[in-house]
């Protein structure tokens, strides 16, 4: 995976073509989150998605009130290993309800973290593992989108 080809999979997540983002993935991919973003005291933390359909499932929930955008900062691809910065882009268009992704925001809320994501690809060059770090919250006006 390089730079470019990583770019075309951003630009499928953030146009919500769920089912281009997961031709990307192995059959059995996992995603783990360090808290889904909620905090550790929220039910739910440390979760794991299993496969392509838990995160289409997972991300038309979340994008059904959240408008998410990736940006794209450093890349680093060592082998069947690559590393990525996100700075990420949560726009709140309307309150989910409570237990959805996102709970914990209202409308209108911008919120922007500086994350980095690690993924292993598999023999066929998918994504076989993918672990997020959340890394730290920046200040909304970052928000390039």
């Amino acid at each position: 995976m390089n730079r470019e080809q990583f770019l075309e999979y951003t630009d499928h997540f953030n146009n919500h073509r769920f089912d281009r983002v997961v031709s990307y993935f192995a059959p059995d991919c996992t995603l783990k989150y360090p808290d889904n973003f909620m905090g550790p005291d929220i039910p739910g933390t440390g979760r794991t998605l299993h496969g392509p359909q838990e995160f289409i499932a997972n991300y038309e929930s979340l994008a059904a009130n959240i408008r998410e955008v990736l940006n794209l900062g450093a890349f680093f691809s060592d082998g069947d290993q690559f590393c990525v910065e996100f700075v990420t882009e949560f726009h709140v268009e309307r309150t989910p309800p409570e237990g959805s992704p996102g709970s914990q925001w209202k409308a209108g809320d911008v919120i922007v973290m500086n994350q980095m994501v690690l993924y292993d690809l598999d023999e066929e060059g998918k994504f076989k593992n993918i672990r997020i770090f959340h890394h730290r919250y920046l200040d909304a006006a970052e928000a390039k989108h």
